[in-house]
């Protein structure tokens, strides 16, 4: 709709045209009095007022007319009164033409300059106009749209057009499937009486409302006098009597109107094209929005009459699936006990097969995995110290030493079993993560969420733990939890069982051992007693009889000498080793200078060493005082060179080093003679044990040097150990002392010279 123009917002033609005569004619007046007075410089001031405000607010036409009048006035009344055109002076007609020219071109000016602002107005009022419809349109839509229920699209409909339209009242009538009228749903700005002859008489013969249901559109009534023409028995009735304009919308859904909303008016109302737009809006947006609420409650009715059916269906059904249900959980209940019962059986049968450690741990994790149903199991024992666990069996993805051996710390879910002696469930990653984050990292590279850690207890002391992990999350109810701790005491059991019989068998094994050694050393010890002896004995009846000569009565006597040397020798290593195996070896400690200590130990062998034709090396000693007992520690050493001589063929090497190394004394004994077989290296130091039998038949003894030799420095605090290539290649024996001084001169001393050129080597 196009605005109204400035001459309609103005007075009427004839007003502002009077307007105008007005205006000129003061204006006349005004410069006559000027006039009189002489005042020249106000002479026409008057009539250029007239005329610009003529123009201004008239526009063209009365401006014109107000220059045409005080053209007229000016020349009859101010310039030669009583006479037209006629000028005293070229000056007074020149005046006037400019002013009558000037003027006009104004008026043309002023008359451009209104339309154009004319026209500016009216796009800014088309452009208001339009965002105030949009305001509205968009306000009724968000209204329809928001409304979940009919009496919220009810509520939306009469409210909001209401206000939008400045509506007085307003009444909304829903019509059943049959077009009659259902009732009355909303009705708002009666007075008293008015609401109830409205309600009686909406529909009743011709109205507004009857009218848009039978055309399917608005029906607008602007004023009383096309209300008495068009209605005139309504217009009659005392309800409508304070209503001069009403608007009746109806609501069609498909081709069936199902409500119409009226809005009255207790004034005229003069509907402009946007009202109407806005009426034609109202319509379809309504009844789209109160059947989309309708078929939503029609589906929630459905589904509560369903859920009734339903609900109804089951009850009954209620009573022959209760004995259903009865019947089934008795057998899911025999058959979960039946299942769990043999699976059981399975694992104590594979238990009782079990003889040890490994083997039982094998038969609980594979055999109870399947009881509990878990995917992994590990059995993990608690070291003697008590600072870690040492993986016995596991079928968990192997990753590593890291796994298979780790400390007791906290963090872990085995540690804390162990701690409390009660079993530890997780029922997920997440409480994994939160109370036992080393646990957490090790099920993240398995790829478990849950896990049940059980502690083995016998006797009431934990010596480790079952473990079994979950892909997914458990719920750990109380009968689950008594069969883990089930096979957790069935495990513990069968595991002391085993370690039972595998310290029984050790314990046989080792007696047999000690036997077979008592044996071995009673068969070595009476044939090294009685070798020495049947010489003694042989020589002896020789010379009994007299029947030996001077020169070999001196040698038997010397023979009878060195065997019984030989004898008692081997009498005193059996009597050193019993009393350090009973404990009444004493010690007489006192600090000793290992250079003179080794000196006179190498002085005491050379002759020994130059008779089997061996190279002696001792380079330079470093003075270091070591406390112990001097005559035990010659024991040691003497011993050690013995061995090396004894097992070095003639023309080999034996080397003596000593060194210092953090505060402890180092003496090597090396040799280059049979050497010693990698694989007897660790039962070297035994007693009673020789590499070779043979050998020891070619060279006297019963393996208690090296043994007694061995005892003897763990007696002072020190430690020996062996060393060698293998056969044939030389064998080393390293013995550490601690260092008795608290520091050491750098100076070094030279080691005694041999007895013999050439048989010992500096």
């Amino acid at each position: 709709m196009q605005s109204e123009t400035r001459h309609g917002r103005a007075p009427g033609l004839f007003g502002r045209y009077a307007f105008v005569c007005l205006g000129v004619a003061f204006a006349t007046w005004i410069e006559l009095i000027f006039a009189r007075t002489q005042a020249a410089p106000f002479s026409l001031f008057a009539f250029c007022i007239a005329i610009a405000l003529s123009a201004a607010l008239g526009g063209l036409g009365p401006g014109l007319l107000a220059l045409l009048l005080s053209a007229v006035a000016i020349d009859f009344f101010i310039i030669v009164p009583g006479g037209f055109l006629d000028f005293q002076t070229s000056t007074d007609a020149l005046v006037f033409v400019a002013f009558c020219a000037g003027w006009l071109a104004y008026c043309v000016v002023a008359e451009r300059a209104s339309r154009r602002l004319e026209r500016d107005r009216d796009r800014y009022l088309n452009a208001e106009r339009a965002a105030a419809q949009a305001d509205r349109i968009a306000q009724v839509t968000a209204a329809l749209s928001h409304a979940r229920s009919p009496a919220a699209v009810v509520e939306a409909t009469v409210q909001e057009p209401l206000h939008a339209l400045k509506a007085d009242a307003a009444l909304m009538v829903l019509f059943g499937e049959d077009g009659r009228v259902a009732e009355i749903a909303r009705a708002v700005g009666y007075r008293a009486g008015e609401r109830e002859a409205r309600e009686n008489d909406v529909l009743t013969g011709k109205t507004p409302a009857a009218d848009a249901i039978g055309r399917g559109a608005p029906v607008v009534i602007e004023s009383p006098r096309s209300y008495a023409t068009e209605y005139p028995d309504l217009y009659r009735a005392p309800a409508s009597a304070s209503f001069k304009g009403i608007a009746a919308v109806p609501l069609l859904v498909g081709s069936r109107v199902v409500a119409v909303v009226q809005f009255e008016f207790r004034q005229p109302r003069a509907f402009t094209t946007d009202d109407r737009e806005y009426l034609f809006m109202l319509g379809p947006r309504a009844a789209q929005a109160l059947d989309r609420t309708w078929q939503h409650e029609s589906a929630l009715r459905a589904r509560e009459d369903a859920d009734a059916l339903r609900a109804r269906a089951h009850e009954e059904l209620a009573q022959r699936e209760t004995i259903e249900s009865a019947l089934r959980a008795s057998e899911a209940r025999y058959r979960a006990l039946a299942a769990r019962t043999t699976r059981m059986h399975d694992l104590a049968a594979a238990l009782s097969e079990a003889v040890t450690p490994q083997a039982v741990a094998r038969a609980v994790v594979e055999q109870g995995r399947i009881a509990v149903g878990a995917t992994a199991g590990e059995v993990m024992l608690l070291a003697e110290d008590e600072t870690c666990f040492d993986t016995l069996y596991g079928d968990a993805p192997d990753r590593g030493d890291r796994q298979r051996r780790f400390p007791a710390e906290s963090g872990f879910c085995a540690t804390r079993a162990v701690e409390t002696r009660r079993p530890v469930f997780v029922g997920s990653f997440n409480e994994l993560q939160e109370q036992y984050w080393r646990s957490a990292s090790i099920a993240a590279d398995g790829g478990y969420v849950s896990s049940a850690t059980l502690p083995l207890l016998v006797e009431g002391t934990a010596i480790g733990v079952l473990a079994f992990h979950f892909t997914v999350p458990v719920n750990f109810d109380e009968e689950y939890q008594a069969l883990l701790t089930s096979v957790a005491q069935h495990c513990a059991q069968a595991l002391d069982r085993a370690r039972l019989y595998d310290s029984a068998q050790r314990a046989r094994a080792e007696a047999e051992n000690a036997n077979r050694l008592k044996d071995e050393f009673v068969s070595i010890v009476s044939h090294e007693l009685r070798t020495p002896l049947n010489a003694m004995v042989g020589w002896t009846s020789m010379l009994q009889n007299g029947s030996l000569d001077s020169t070999t009565s001196a040698r038997a006597l010397q023979s009878i000498h060195d065997n019984a040397t030989r004898q008692a020798k081997l009498i005193e290593e059996l009597l050193d080793f019993s009393k350090l195996k009973s404990g009444r070896m004493t010690l007489d400690r006192d600090e000793i200078d290992l250079h003179d200590l080794l000196r006179g130990i190498v002085e005491s062998i050379i002759p020994s060493v130059a008779a089997k034709g061996l190279d002696l090396e001792m380079p330079s000693v470093p003075a270091i005082r070591v406390h112990g007992d001097p005559r035990r520690l010659e024991q040691v050493f003497f011993n050690l060179l013995g061995n090396a001589m004894k097992f070095t063929p003639r023309g080999g090497r034996i080397t003596l080093e000593v060194r210092s190394v953090d505060r402890l004394a180092e003496v090597r004994v090396s040799d280059t003679g049979s050497g010693i077989d990698p694989a007897f290296l660790p039962q070297v130091f035994d007693r009673f044990r020789q590499a070779d039998s043979h050998a020891a038949r070619a060279y006297d003894g019963v393996g208690l040097g090296l043994s007694i030799a061995k005892e003897l420095v763990e007696a002072h605090d020190g430690r020996i150990t062996a060393e060698s290539a293998g056969r044939g290649r030389g064998s080393t024996f390293v013995v550490t002392l601690p260092i008795a001084m608290s520091e050491a001169p750098d100076r070094l001393v030279e080691p005694a010279s041999g007895a013999s050129a050439g048989s010992v080597v500096h």
